[in-house]
């Protein structure tokens, strides 16, 4: 199943059709929808054995995607642009450091056109205060490694699994209205939302200059 929030964002938002690129596609389940939507999709991740699955899902699913190998802060090989939407879905919060994250922002500038979207969903930092909300005052903060349970949605409903805590970097809003104005995107809407793949989260809907 694609990304409830993308769903919703194309429902509402309504982008032109054309090219898209996906930052951190994954194993593709997003880029697979979009190519189902009637997209023309690119697929970008720096692990090879994502791609190859990405690869094999398209295959299945009987989608033409150009999956690549490639490194979102240094889009080589792609010019200027090109695309008429990016997606950033849980990508950029792999990139603690402010630099790496202004050098994608920068390459996903040059690649996108004019007044062209980009949907942007990835973590966002909460309080511990809200956290004990949630989970109760038993509640530590998580270790990276750690194994926690998560639901995920497969067919038929719900299912609870083990995944390990992965190091993520939590998000501010006024961090990332800095970050993209810095960038010359204008934002049209930011959110803070409690999404199921990745918990709470910013969503960012930015356009570029």
């Amino acid at each position: 199943m694609p990304t409830e929030e993308l769903v919703n964002f194309l429902d509402e938002w309504k982008p032109r059709e054309g090219r898209v690129v996906e930052f951190g596609c994954g194993e593709g389940r997003d880029s697979i929808f979009l190519a189902l939507s009637g997209y023309e999709v690119t697929g970008i991740d720096i692990a090879p054995s994502a791609i190859e699955r990405a690869r094999e899902w398209a295959r299945e699913e009987d989608v033409e995607i150009d999956f690549q190998v490639g490194d979102v802060t240094a889009l080589s090989g792609i010019p200027d642009n090109h695309f008429d939407l990016g997606v950033n879905i849980g990508c950029l919060q792999m990139f603690p450091d402010p630099e790496d994250r202004a050098r994608h922002l920068n390459e996903a500038r040059r690649v996108l056109k004019p007044s062209a979207l980009y949907f942007f969903l990835n973590m966002g930092g909460g309080t511990r205060g809200e956290a004990v909300e949630r989970f109760g005052h038993d509640w530590t903060p998580p270790i990276v490694g750690e194994l926690r349970p998560r639901k995920i949605m497969v067919e038929g409903g719900e299912k609870e699994i083990m995944l390990p805590i992965i190091a993520g970097y939590g998000f501010q809003g006024e961090e990332l209205e800095r970050e993209f104005s810095a960038s010359g995107f204008t934002i049209a809407d930011i959110q803070r939302k409690k999404t199921r793949p990745h918990g709470t989260c910013w969503q960012v809907i930015a356009v570029c200059p």
